[in-house]
């Protein structure tokens, strides 16, 4: 279900990245280990969506890797005994209920083994997803006559495509902040490897609706308004209370790490759709006291794509990105 960073799999058959959003669908398209095309589209009834995409973008491949981030899904981190691969997932399905919401029956998990936490002790990222959630995309793909060959996490993606393309940040502790339309997430990274991962209250839509009541203009009218860069400021002015909650948050995670690992967070880097707004980085910066950088820098990966074109859209791409490599 997941790959993890670090994991070593090959890349040269041609497939679809594809981030199922809960607001759009992002994909990247991979052939012969080059990242050739890509696109946007607006969520709407996922099969409907797929048979359009397909049509569009001729001679797509059929098979394709998803990524998804969703109430449905969690990650959790903790120490577990150390065991044989073969008694490792029995074990951990009984341990399930110490861990998450959910039923154990009623899920899919998987696992990675991050480091020994000690001579009898591993720690682990469990990733768990509910079977109904996962069932419905899987079904929708397949009538669809498309192979899935890889399902994951954003989170996840995100810290591949970072160690992928920040290489000499990791061993520093850094933190990806993805602000998403529907829900945000941090994932705290020590030494190259997840060391946690929250949601936030923060999100896109949220914002998006507060400034469309403030300005008394249409949603629609108002994504477009804050894509102007000339209008950054007044928007972060606007959620100003917002963005300094979500910075409380922020720390609070971050002294979680502090306490935990007695290190502080080096770096911050954005990414998601407002992850454009170039004040952004300067306002958590001095609210949290380090280094804010875009999650951007995508020169390292094996791209053949217009660059203007991918540049105005890569940031909402980063998770597709992640996902490809």
């Amino acid at each position: 279900m997941i790959t993890l960073p670090n994991s070593k799999i090959s890349t040269k058959k041609s497939f679809v990245a594809i981030n199922l959003g809960n607001n759009s669908v992002k994909g990247v398209v991979v052939s012969a280990n080059k990242i050739v095309d890509y696109f946007i589209e607006k969520k709407d009834d996922l099969p409907v969506l797929l048979k359009d995409i397909w049509s569009k973008k001729r001679n797509l491949p059929e098979k394709v890797k998803i990524s998804l981030k969703d109430p449905a899904t969690l990650i959790r981190y903790f120490n577990f005994p150390k065991l044989d691969k073969k008694k490792m997932r029995a074990a951990l399905f009984f341990e399930l209920n110490k861990h998450i919401p959910f039923l154990p029956q009623e899920v899919y998990f998987d696992y990675a083994i991050l480091e020994e936490a000690s001579p009898r002790e591993v720690f682990l990222l469990l990733a768990v997803a509910k079977k109904q959630f996962i069932d419905a995309i899987v079904s929708a793909f397949q009538n669809q006559g498309l192979k899935i060959i890889d399902i994951n996490l954003d989170s996840v993606c995100l810290a591949n495509l970072f160690l992928k393309v920040y290489k000499e940040e990791k061993n520093k502790n850094s933190a990806i902040l993805d602000i998403g339309h529907s829900c945000s997430s941090l994932s705290i990274l020590k030494d190259g490897l997840p060391f946690v991962t929250r949601d936030l209250e923060f999100n896109g839509s949220d914002a998006f609706s507060t400034l469309s009541h403030m300005k008394a203009l249409p949603l629609k009218e108002i994504e477009a308004w804050v894509e102007s860069p000339e209008n950054s400021g007044e928007f972060l002015s606007l959620i100003q209370y917002s963005i300094s909650n979500l910075a409380k948050e922020i720390k609070n995670s971050f002294d979680y790490f502090e306490l935990n690992k007695g290190e502080r967070v080096q770096t911050l880097y954005l990414t998601g759709g407002l992850a454009n707004l170039a004040e952004l980085n300067e306002v958590f910066s001095e609210s949290l006291g380090l280094e804010v950088k875009t999650l951007g820098d995508f020169s390292k990966l094996n791209l053949s794509l217009p660059d203007a074109e991918f540049d105005k859209v890569k940031n909402g791409l980063a998770v597709s990105l992640g996902l490809s490599l």
